[in-house]
């Protein structure tokens, strides 16, 4: 353990303010004489990616993203998975998980939206504390992020947030409060944007006043990467580590600060201490990022991931068409003569969104391949065919790695680092990618410098058609490349040595537009292709990226068409995929990308028997699910699920497993149904930063679609199950009780019954009402819930507790919250849709 004090005492002001800032991308500055190591953080939540570089990233495990561990409603699962991340994060050698996103789905296009849980601030929080305790048991430390109202990505480094104090503390810091009160969060990560004017990671009333003075947090505070502008409001507010190197903030120019006294070193010293401290909590110590980092692929591991996806996996419709008056799903085997999967997505992966929560996964499989080899065990005499039916790729597709050859005809593309800028340098480093897409945050091999680099890449394409190819080509830095068929002249597909192509919102902003260029090819002739690529920015983030589109067949829709027409079952994967829902920009659309919804309208209209299964990790807008003539039958979404993805679908879409999942999020009909949508897009003056305005207040979410009497596709909480259950009578512990003596609680008991022959499973949601509230209040607000598999035949007694924070809310007046007394009804109820209540019980709180 590090003696603090000691350690203080050694260090320089100078050494100080240096040990507060990176050394690293993701690694802190070690002080060997004082007794300090470094201390190593790595990307979450989705897994932890370690310190990959490149291609070359250590593969992890990928667990469910956020909203679909959301979906699951269950903090226990939650518990589950922050511990496995816990035992990653060891083995990557990492003292620090950048994770849980618990930021709220303020809109339902927010670029992030797939990695935070939920719209409602109770469900996020109560998750946010389990996942954040389990984590921390291994002695690997959290930053719960982004500390506060990073709620879309649109120039998310410069925005100015506006929102009321009551809808702040209600609904945006609630979790933020949950995680650091319940669930003991050693780290807090600072959000890019303004609140009131001040960068969050300059913002003392946010670091100070209310994390560590109101809330009691002991632990650090961590800017987002380049979140940090200004040392003196950042010292002072309590932002206790700048992230990453190279140090821009801190270092020298904290210490100038103190010594113009505009920061006292005992200020300085409680930053190290805050640093010290986190050291200590995660024994870094005695467990050095040095150490190689490991991959585990345990199975009980992928159990749980396949557990969490089923029970994240949400069934939104299912109606009874045929013979029988059985439902579609699950689907039926007696019979089963064929199935045709149609889309995209049911042959590329498409398990986690983009940005900083991608990582390496270990190995994982298709929905084609896994339902294929199932049904081949479990229906022999069942045919499995499949037809892409639409594009879905907004650039060039990455190009699967089987289709890549280095120059000596080994699978992938040959890749030499120089050591300088300048892509015709010697060789520092030979070796092999196994992907055209090529990422470094802020880390290289080890002899290679991670600020100024170059590489050339070389090897063939080996197209699996006749046709024209169109190569693309997407870089943050200077970039040429060719493209040649054999016998014939080579192909520019770019030259942009002085990086004139305008940059884009791709990766992170640093990108250029793709560039393309036509190759005509024959199958099985290699296409060779040879690039010069550099590193530009100073920051560490370099990225190349290849793709390469082969010619569709002019029927490619209708032959999808035909295909279901002919089959007993079709099964339409639609969905969105890394390039769509990433950090960096928020979605301009819900529609499904390409001709996706007019797909499913015509499969449905040919075959009644249709499953649509939703892969996109956010709301997406779905006509073809209201019942009309051209509905699908059966939708089920899995959001971004993680690797067991496609195996866990299966379990569901065959019936080995019941979806488990309810909606964390309302989905509406339409995009301009959405509260936010009038205000989604900042405010831009001549002077000062843009502004965004939370309008809606309190109304998010179904709360809106409550109040202004629209009705979404699908409500908060929605999701149904293959077995039936009926709810009984709801018990309740008193229905008159003092202010005082809620701390104790009011619990309710709702009987449930299974009354089916399958597995029922019930997420009992408690929302409490005000009857006449003295201030404005949502109708409807998500207090309690409770989540239960109930046998065939069996019964089980569901409770809910409903606390002093059940009642409160927030009264600017005092700067407290309180307890109004009055009439509140507790509402049991499947979902937030207010036709389908199951009971209200009226509580008298005096």
């Amino acid at each position: 353990m590090i003696d603090i004090d000691a350690a203080l005492a050694s260090l320089s002001l100078d050494d100080k303010c240096r040990l507060v800032a990176g050394e690293t991308n993701w690694r802190t500055k070690a002080f060997p004489e004082a007794g300090i190591p470094q201390l190593k953080m790595s990307d979450g939540p989705t897994g932890v990616r370690g310190e990959g570089h490149g291609s070359a990233g250590t593969p992890g495990v990928a667990v469910p993203a956020g909203i679909a561990l959301g979906a699951s409603w269950d903090p226990d699962l939650l518990a589950d998975i922050g511990g496995l991340l816990g035992t990653e994060a060891v083995r990557k050698r990492a003292h620090v998980l950048l994770g849980p996103t618990v930021n709220l789905h303020r809109t339902p296009v927010g670029g992030r939206t797939f990695e935070c849980y939920s719209e409602d601030p109770e469900l996020s929080g109560a998750l946010a504390a389990a996942y954040v305790g389990a984590v921390q048991k291994h002695g690997v430390a959290v930053t719960v992020k982004h500390f506060v109202c990073n709620d879309t990505e649109i120039d998310r480094m410069t925005v100015d947030v506006d929102v009321d104090e009551r809808a702040l503390r209600e609904l945006y810091l609630r979790p933020f409060e949950r995680a650091v009160k319940e669930g003991g969060a050693w780290g807090i990560m600072s959000a890019y944007n303004r609140l009131d004017g001040d960068h969050a990671a300059e913002n003392r009333r946010l670091l100070t006043d209310i994390l560590r003075d109101e809330w009691g947090f002991d632990g650090f505070v961590v800017s987002d990467w380049f979140g940090v502008h200004e040392p003196v409001g950042a010292a002072n507010a309590g932002l206790s580590l700048e992230m990453p190197a190279p140090v821009r903030v801190y270092g020298q120019r904290l210490a100038d600060a103190v010594e113009r006294g505009d920061v006292t070193e005992e200020t300085v010293d409680g930053l190290v201490s805050d640093l010290l401290v986190v050291m200590n909590r995660t024994l870094a110590d005695e467990r050095s990022c040095d150490e190689p980092e490991e991959s585990i692929d345990d199975p009980v591991e992928r159990a749980l991931t396949r557990r969490a996806a089923i029970a994240g996996t949400v069934l939104l419709r299912n109606d009874h068409v045929d013979a029988l008056d059985r439902p579609v799903l699950p689907i039926p085997l007696d019979g089963l003569g064929s199935v045709t999967v149609i889309g995209p997505n049911a042959v590329i992966d498409r398990s986690m969104g983009g940005g900083s929560a991608s990582l390496t996964p270990f190995g994982h499989r298709t929905l084609l391949d896994a339902l294929t080899d199932r049904l081949a065990t479990r229906s022999p005499s069942t045919t499995v065919g499949y037809e892409p039916g639409v594009r879905i790729d907004r650039l060039t597709p990455i190009v699967r790695r089987n289709q890549l050859r280095t120059p000596d005809g080994e699978p992938g593309l040959r890749l030499e680092y120089v050591n300088s800028r300048d892509w015709d340098a010697p060789t520092a480093i030979d070796t092999t990618t196994t992907s055209s897409m090529l990422r470094f945050f802020g880390t290289t091999p080890e002899e290679i410098d991670a600020l100024a680099f170059g590489a050339r890449v070389s090897g063939s394409f080996i197209p699996e058609v006749d046709g024209p190819h169109v190569i693309g080509v997407v870089s943050t830095g200077p970039v040429t490349m060719t493209a040649t068929v054999e016998g014939q002249h080579p192909v520019v597909v770019v030259d942009d040595p002085d990086m004139r192509i305008p940059r884009t919102r791709e990766f992170f902003g640093y990108g250029g537009e793709e560039s393309t260029a036509v190759v005509d090819a024959v199958a099985g002739e290699p296409i060779a292709i040879s690039v010069k690529w550099a590193t530009a920015a100073d920051n560490g983030f370099a990225a190349l990226r290849i793709g390469v589109r082969s010619p569709d067949p002019a029927d490619l829709f209708e032959q999808a068409v035909v295909a279901a027409q002919a089959a007993d079952v079709a099964v339409v994967v639609v969905g969105t995929n890394d390039e769509w829902e990433t950090e960096g920009f928020d979605r301009e659309t819900m529609d499904l990308p390409g001709r996706q919804n007019e797909l499913v309208e015509a499969v449905a209209a040919a075959n009644p028997n249709t499953v649509v299964v939703v892969n996109a990790g956010s709301p997406v807008t779905m006509d073809w699910a209201d019942g009309g003539p051209e509905s699908a039958s059966a939708v089920v979404t899995s959001f971004f699920a993680g690797q067991e993805q496609a195996e866990a679908m299966v379990d569901v879409l065959l019936g080995d497993a019941d979806p488990g999942g309810r909606l964390p999020t309302t989905y509406p009909a339409r995009l301009a149904d959405h509260p936010a949508i009038d205000n989604h897009t900042p405010t831009y003056t001549e002077s000062g930063p843009p502004s965004q305005r939370y309008a809606e207040g309190l109304f998010i979410g179904h709360r809106h679609y409550e109040r202004s009497g629209i009705s979404p596709r699908f409500w908060f909480g929605h999701g149904l199950s293959y077995g039936s259950a009926e709810w009984g009578s709801v018990e309740v512990s008193a229905t008159e009780v003092s202010v005082d003596a809620l701390e104790g609680g009011i619990t309710l008991t709702v009987p449930v019954t299974n009354d089916s022959d399958r597995d029922a499973t019930v997420v009992v949601q408690g929302y409490v009402a005000p009857v006449a509230p003295p201030v404005e209040r949502p109708d409807r607000e998500l207090k309690a819930w409770a989540k239960a598999v109930v046998a065939p035949g069996t019964s089980t007694a569901v409770t809910l507790d409903f606390g002093t924070d059940a009642f409160h809310h927030w009264d600017e007046s005092t700067g407290a919250w309180t307890v109004a007394p009055g009439e509140y009804d507790l509402v049991i109820a499947p979902s937030a849709d207010p036709g389908v209540e199951h009971d209200r019980i009226r509580i008298n709180v005096t």
